[in-house]
């Protein structure tokens, strides 16, 4: 583009006029930027601030030790949430957000802090820079709201976009799930908590268990098939976490879970789709672990001692007794050894081996002891699960069919499947167990 020429009267007249164009934009910016302000900090008049490294949390809260913390665990989960999801530390540098804690909403929409256009959320939701978390019961679950939203925060500004919804909601679950321990300022973040007491209002292994019982439990592909719609509802939150937490710890997938995390966001189905097809040959057997998992899903569940990894090719029961080592303080076994229904087997168990360690150690066999009972059996007997393949995907899932064996008994397999063994007990205590027994299986 070729400009006019122009005389250097008509140059030093422009000159004047763009001096005096900047003086005037620059007084209606200070004006701007002070009236800016003074909205600002009108819009907070009656509201608590307290401020972190990456955060400043505003509430209409009168401010107690609990609550003068929240700044301090938020900072805390930034290199958690940089190693999770593989962001350089010095990336996040100008990261600033603002959470909201809410006693009464209608102050804060009133004060201009809710944009209008934001649906009527329960507890929580984040949009941008904002989080805003409705007041709880426990000051446990406030914490897990705010990380929860978080979470949303960090993936939002390090893809820039949404996933699909199981996964989205999956993480913000997983690592809003958390301990906090205020004397040394540090966080644990993506735990299975150990004890429902110290996890008040949580709930989510309840509402598991619950919907198992009911025969209601959608199946793990149901799970990655929600949409926007589905947490619209609480127990979508629960499932999104347990499909999080098998597919981030079980050996065979967390790998391609982890690749998962590397790749570009979108809301629809592509990352599902892609997550499918990287385990397409492994989906029957980990339909079959997840059936162990969640059969076994209680407080203090440790992923690393109860995730099972199915035999891909068991045998069949020949004329010779097959002998197996069962550690005793881990969950589901596989034995390598396929029935059919209606199969005549023979399971004899030798040895001994201790529960409790850390609250008074129990001598114990096979038959378990009777100073305790777990599902109506004594703890530590020798138990039975049968694994069956499972294709085409089952309507609901399903939990394992156990049966009661001690130091020896005589059955017909209920369902053609792998035999799994473990002992009876809480997948939540068996950290402190020691020593193996022998099982010897014989037609």
């Amino acid at each position: 583009m070729t400009w006019p020429r122009t005389s250097p009267r008509n140059v030093a007249a422009l000159r004047a006029s763009i001096r005096t164009l900047m003086l005037i934009w620059a007084w209606w910016w200070l004006g701007a930027a002070s009236l800016l302000g003074q909205s600002t900090n009108s819009s907070l008049a009656g509201f608590q601030r307290i401020s972190g490294k990456y955060v400043d949390v505003i509430t209409d809260l009168p401010l107690d030790d609990e609550l003068r913390q929240l700044p301090a665990v938020f900072d805390a989960a930034m290199p958690i949430w940089c190693e999770v999801f593989d962001v350089q530390p010095a990336e996040t540098g100008d990261w600033r957000g603002q959470v909201y804690i809410m006693l009464e909403r209608k102050r804060f929409q009133q004060a201009g802090l809710i944009p209008d256009h934001l649906p009527d959320f329960p507890y929580g939701f984040q949009y941008g820079n904002q989080m805003w978390v409705s007041e709880q019961p426990s000051a446990y679950y406030r914490r897990h709201l705010m990380l929860h939203e978080g979470t949303h925060w960090f993936m939002n500004r390090k893809y820039g976009r949404n996933g699909p919804p199981w996964l989205m909601e999956g993480m913000a679950e997983w690592l809003g799930t958390h301990r906090w321990h205020p004397a040394t300022q540090t966080l644990d973040m993506g735990i299975v908590p150990e004890d429902k007491r110290k996890f008040p209002f949580w709930g989510r292994i309840s509402m598991i268990q619950e919907q198992l019982s009911n025969q209601v439990a959608p199946s793990l592909e149901t799970i990655l098939r929600y949409d926007d719609s589905a947490h619209r509802h609480v127990d979508a939150y629960a499932w999104s976490w347990a499909a999080v937490l098998f597919l981030q710890n079980h050996p065979e997938t967390r790998e391609t879970f982890q690749e998962l995390l590397k790749r570009p966001m979108r809301s629809d189905k592509t990352l599902t789709r892609w997550l499918y097809g990287r385990l397409r040959d492994d989906w029957p057997f980990l339909r079959q672990s997840w059936t162990a998992m969640i059969s076994d899903l209680e407080y203090g569940f440790d992923p690393a001692r109860s995730l099972v990894s199915v035999t891909r090719t068991p045998r069949r029961l020949g004329e010779q007794t097959v002998t197996l080592e069962l550690e005793t303080d881990r969950g589901w076994q596989p034995s390598g050894i396929y029935v059919e229904q209606g199969d005549r087997i023979t399971v004899a168990a030798e040895g001994s081996f201790t529960v409790g360690q850390s609250s008074g150690a129990w001598t114990c066999y096979a038959d378990g002891v009777t100073l305790e009972y777990h599902h109506g059996q004594p703890l530590g007997k020798l138990m039975l699960g049968v694994l069956s393949p499972m294709s085409p995907e089952p309507a609901f899932s399903q939990t394992v069919k156990t049966l009661p064996i001690g130091a020896r008994r005589e059955l017909a397999a209920a369902a053609s499947g792998e035999l799994h063994f473990r002992i009876n007990e809480t997948s939540g205590d068996l950290h402190d167990n020691e020593g193996r027994l022998t099982i010897r299986l014989s037609r």
